[in-house]
C-alpha cells in the first residue's frame, strides 16, 4: 500500500466517522427533548381543603292549632255514667260546630269500675267511670282561651294537649334550607378571604335534618268544682321552630 493510499482510507474513515456522529445527534435530540418534557411533574393546583358544617334555625308564627280535650265522670250506676257522658259530649259537640271548626271528632272513649271506701261509713263502694276526649282542629289561635272556657264550663275537665303549628310548612322548610346554603356560602368566602384565596369551589354538600319543633304549650289547665274557675291557656310568644343542618366539602384556590 502505497502512501497516498493510505492517506485516502484515513480520509474517508474520518468522512464516516463524522456522518455516524452527525446522525446519532441528529437522533438523539428528539429523545432528550422529549426526556425533558416528562420529567418533571404536572404543577397541582394550589388549593386548602376545608369541612364546613350550617345549621340554620328559625322562629315562626303558627298558624293553626290542634287541641285534645278530656273529661270524665263516675256514678254508682254504670248507665247512669254512661248517659251523663253523653251529655257532655253533646254540649261539647255543639260548642265547636257553632264555631264551625275543623277535624272535630271523639276518641279514647272508656268505661272501667273503681271501689273506694265511704270514710264516713267505711262501706266499700264501686263506682264507675267513664273518660272521653274530643279533638279539633282552629285557625282562629286569638280566640281559642275563649272557645276553651265555654268548654270547660261546658264539662270538659282537662287539656290533654294543644299543638301549635304551621298549616304549610313546606314553604318555611324552604326558605330556612336557602339560608342555611346561604350562609354556607359567606362562610366559604369568609375562608377565602382570609387565606388569601381568590375563590372557593363547593365539591360535595351532604343535607342532614330537617325538623319542625312546636311549641310546647301544654300546661294544666282544670276547672274546680268549688269556684268554676280555670287557669289561663297561655298563647303569647307562641312560635314554630324550623331547624335544617347540613356539611360540606369545599376547595379554596
Amino acid at each position: 500500500m502505497n502512501k497516498n493510499l493510505g492517506m485516502f482510507l484515513v480520509f474517508i474513515a474520518l468522512i464516516l466517522l463524522s456522518v455516524l456522529v452527525v446522525n446519532g445527534l441528529y437522533f438523539n435530540v428528539p429523545a432528550l427533548e422529549t426526556a425533558e418534557r416528562e420529567v418533571p411533574a404536572e404543577v397541582s393546583e394550589d388549593y386548602i381543603t376545608a369541612n364546613l358544617s350550617i345549621s340554620q334555625q328559625e322562629e315562626y308564627d303558627p298558624n293553626i292549632v290542634d287541641v285534645v280535650l278530656g273529661f270524665e265522670n263516675e256514678n254508682t250506676e254504670q248507665a247512669a255514667a254512661v248517659e251523663e257522658n253523653n251529655r257532655i259530649v253533646s254540649r261539647l259537640m255543639t260548642i265547636l260546630e257553632e264555631a264551625e271548626l275543623q277535624n272535630i271528632e271523639t276518641q279514647g272513649f272508656r268505661v272501667y269500675p273503681q271501689t273506694r271506701t265511704n270514710e264516713q261509713t267505711g262501706e266499700r263502694v264501686t263506682y264507675y267511670t267513664v273518660s272521653n276526649q274530643i279533638k279539633f282542629t282552629s285557625t282562629n289561635l286569638a280566640e281559642l282561651p275563649v272557645l276553651l272556657g265555654r268548654l270547660l264550663e261546658a264539662g270538659a275537665n282537662r287539656v290533654v294537649n294543644i299543638n301549635y303549628r304551621l298549616e304549610s310548612s313546606k314553604q318555611a322548610l324552604e326558605e330556612v334550607t336557602a339560608q342555611a346554603l346561604s350562609s354556607l356560602r359567606d362562610r366559604a368566602a369568609f375562608l377565602a378571604e382570609n387565606l388569601d384565596k381568590e375563590n372557593y369551589r363547593i365539591k360535595k354538600i351532604n343535607f342532614g335534618n330537617q325538623n319542625i319543633y312546636g311549641s310546647d304549650a301544654l300546661k294544666t289547665m282544670t276547672r274546680t268544682a268549688e269556684t268554676g274557675d280555670f287557669t289561663k291557656v297561655p298563647l303569647a310568644e307562641q312560635k314554630v321552630n324550623i331547624s335544617v343542618s347540613l356539611s360540606a366539602e369545599i376547595e379554596l384556590y
